[in-house]
C-alpha cells in the first residue's frame, strides 16, 4: 500500500512538472472559459434579472451569476477530457515502455496521471472563480460552498480524465482520441443547463425552456449534475444542503466507473 501511494505521488509530481513546462497549453485551456465568461454574459445579459431583464435564473439574478457556475464546470471538463494526450505523447516517445520496465505499481501510473490532470483543472477553475468574483459573482454558501464546488468539479474531472486516458490507450492515435472526446464533451455540455435553466418561472407560471426529450436526457448527464450542484451552491436562495447528496453520489459513481474503465484499458493495452 505504501509503495503504491509513493509511486502515485511520484507520477503526480512528474506529470505536473511536464505540464508546468508547457505553459502555453495551460493558458489556452484557460483562455476559452474566460472568453465565454466575458463574451457570453454580455450577449445574453438581457436574460438576467434587473431592469428589463427576463429573469431566467430567478429574481435579481444576473445572467453572469447563473452562467458562471457552468463556466467553472466547463473549465475542468475540457481540461480533464484531453488529459489522455499526455499518455499518447509518452507512448510515442517510448517513456511509457520505460516506466513499465520499472517496479512502479501499474495502477499508480494511471491514478497519478488522473490526479495530476484534475489538480491542474481545479486550479484553473479557481482562477475562473476569481475572475467571476471580480465581475460580481459571490458564493452564497461561503467558504464551505467553495470547498464543495471544488469537490464536485474534482469528481467530474476524475471521471473525464480517466475516460480520456482509457481512450488514449485504446485508440492510440491523437486524431481519433480528439474526435471521440469532442463527440462526447460538446453534446454533454449543450445537453445540460450550463447556458439556460430547464424551466423559467414567469409571473407565477412555469415555462419549460428545454424540449421534453432534452430535459429527460440531461437527467443522465453527469455534466448537468455538476453544473446544477455548483449553481445551487453559488446562487442565493438556490441551495438546500440536503439536496447535495444527489450530485455527489452521481459524480462519485461516474468517477469510479471511469477509473475502472481507465485501469482496465491500461492493464489490457499498455503492456
Amino acid at each position: 500500500m505504501t509503495d503504491a501511494l509513493s509511486d502515485t505521488w511520484q507520477v503526480i509530481l512528474r506529470d505536473l512538472r511536464v505540464r508546468i513546462r508547457m505553459p502555453v497549453f495551460i493558458f489556452m485551456s484557460l483562455f476559452q472559459p474566460i472568453l465565454w465568461l466575458l463574451l457570453f454574459t454580455q450577449i445574453f445579459k438581457a436574460l438576467g434579472g434587473g431592469a428589463g431583464g427576463l429573469n431566467v435564473w430567478g429574481p435579481d439574478v444576473s445572467y453572469l451569476e447563473g452562467f458562471a457556475p457552468g463556466v467553472i464546470v466547463m473549465t475542468v471538463l475540457f481540461g480533464s477530457a484531453f488529459a489522455g494526450f499526455g499518455t499518447l505523447m509518452d507512448i510515442d516517445a517510448g517513456i511509457m515502455s520505460k516506466m513499465l520496465a520499472t517496479p512502479v505499481t501499474r495502477v499508480s501510473i494511471i491514478t497519478g496521471r488522473v490526479i495530476a490532470a484534475v489538480t491542474v483543472g481545479v486550479v484553473q477553475a479557481g482562477i475562473v472563480f476569481i475572475v467571476a468574483a471580480i465581475m460580481g459573482v459571490h458564493v452564497a454558501t461561503g467558504i464551505p460552498g467553495v470547498l464543495l464546488v471544488f469537490l464536485l468539479v474534482g469528481l467530474l474531472g476524475i471521471g473525464f480524465a480517466a475516460f480520456s486516458n482509457g481512450l488514449a490507450l485504446l485508440l492510440r492515435r491523437q486524431e481519433t482520441v480528439m474526435a471521440v472526446v469532442n463527440l462526447f464533451t460538446m453534446p454533454l455540455m449543450f445537453m445540460s443547463t450550463t447556458m439556460m435553466p430547464a424551466t423559467v418561472n414567469n409571473d407565477g407560471v412555469t415555462v419549460q425552456i428545454l424540449p421534453h426529450w432534452l430535459d429527460i436526457a440531461r437527467q443522465f448527464n453527469p455534466v448537468d449534475y455538476a453544473v446544477v450542484g455548483v449553481r445551487n451552491l453559488v446562487l442565493p436562495d438556490y441551495y438546500v444542503w440536503s439536496d447535495l447528496w444527489k450530485p455527489l453520489v452521481v459524480l462519485a459513481a461516474f468517477a469510479v466507473v471511469m477509473v475502472v474503465f481507465g485501469t482496465m484499458m491500461f492493464r489490457a493495452k499498455a503492456e
